[in-house]
């Protein structure tokens, strides 16, 4: 087996001087592209996919990329891999500049995209991971061991002399994975692992790469995902960008705590079996914002009460149920999910995270 440190052992002296364990520093980066026009040229138009992102990453941290389509997410993974420059700010990899040294940082940096195109469909599993391996320039007794490694841990093994173009969509993103770990990268970098899955197959991707966190610990890790659940269960930290820029960065709980210091909350309250008609009107001069009903167990009714903090808002939707016929059982103050704070900061354009 090649050793879990070999990325490590090509990381330059310097590497232990640029911080406590910091593998990736990315500084106030930004992407523009330019697009002219087809009759004048003069009619340039000017579209920035990155506006200023910076954070740090350290040995053994998953980071969380979330963020709606096109809010510069795989731009930003391509730029740390160096397949694409910044217009400005800058990308350091162990204390060095990527577009520098951009062939040192390739050896130790993973992508794993799951674009099925770049793969030879009538090659065997094995036999594109071999080629790609002398892409990367493996030693190869080196790069058989790591492959045959990847290949047992993925689960692929059964599988590795068949021709690609037979392979499941499961498979495929196992592939990609196998791939974009070749090298046994300091840091690996996993664009949506998961699309497209069915439910199953994501299950078992989240579950090979929550058990690849312990087997390979000194590893750095970026998950750019849609899935908000996914990004719970795997990430250490959360950063959340939109329109190019960062909204919100730090964990769940932290960002989820000062969601909750905004002036409202929310409550549920589980109502008896009722035919009754509840008004669910807003009343927002009262507080309250929103009553939706959803339905309860055995015939209760639920209901979702968002009110602002410190009005009548609560009061007047019970005072609405029970008008209404409903026998109040439970009213439960309510942690908001994780999905609603997401869409919450992203529509607020998340002035109130900076």
């Amino acid at each position: 087996m090649i050793s879990q440190n070999t990325a490590r052992d090509v990381v330059p002296a310097t590497a232990s001087q640029s911080g406590a364990g910091v593998v990736l520093g990315v500084d106030s980066v930004r992407k523009q592209y330019t697009r002219r026009g087809w009759i004048r040229r003069s009619n340039a138009t000017v579209t920035e996919s990155l506006r200023g992102v910076s954070f740090e990453l350290r040995e053994g941290e998953t980071l969380g990329l979330l963020g709606p389509n096109g809010a510069g997410k795989t731009t930003l993974l391509k730029i740390i891999a160096t397949l694409l420059y910044p217009t400005s700010g800058k990308v350091t990899f162990f204390g060095r500049d990527v577009c520098e040294h951009s062939i040192w940082a390739r050896k130790q940096i993973g992508l794993v995209t799951c674009d099925e195109r770049s793969f030879y469909w009538r090659l065997t599993g094995r036999q594109n991971l071999s080629f790609f391996a002398n892409l990367f320039g493996l030693n190869k007794k080196h790069a058989d061991e790591r492959i045959e490694e990847l290949l047992g841990i993925l689960g692929l093994t059964d599988a590795a002399n068949s021709a690609y173009l037979g392979y499941s969509s499961g498979m495929k993103q196992k592939m990609a994975i196998a791939r974009g770990l070749l090298t046994n990268p300091a840091l690996a970098l996993y664009d949506e692992p998961t699309r497209s899955l069915d439910p199953l197959s994501a299950h078992k991707i989240r579950t090979w790469i929550s058990e690849n966190q312990h087997r390979w610990e000194r590893q750095a890790r970026i998950l750019a995902t849609n899935q908000l659940r996914e990004a719970e269960l795997l990430c250490d930290r959360i950063l959340i960008l939109n329109k190019g820029a960062v909204i919100a960065h730090g964990t769940v709980r932290e960002i989820r705590d000062r969601w909750d210091k905004r002036d409202y909350g929310l409550h549920q309250v589980i109502c008896s079996p009722s035919t009754g008609t509840v008004d669910t009107a807003p009343a927002a001069a009262l507080g309250l914002l929103s009553i939706d009903e959803e339905a309860g167990e055995d015939g209760e009714r639920v209901f979702k009460i968002c009110c602002r903090r410190n009005s009548d808002g609560l009061s007047l939707a019970l005072s609405r149920l029970l008008a209404a016929g409903l026998n109040v059982l439970r009213c439960e103050a309510e942690q908001v999910p994780f999905d609603d704070v997401f869409c919450s900061l992203v529509m607020s354009e998340g002035q109130e995270a900076r």
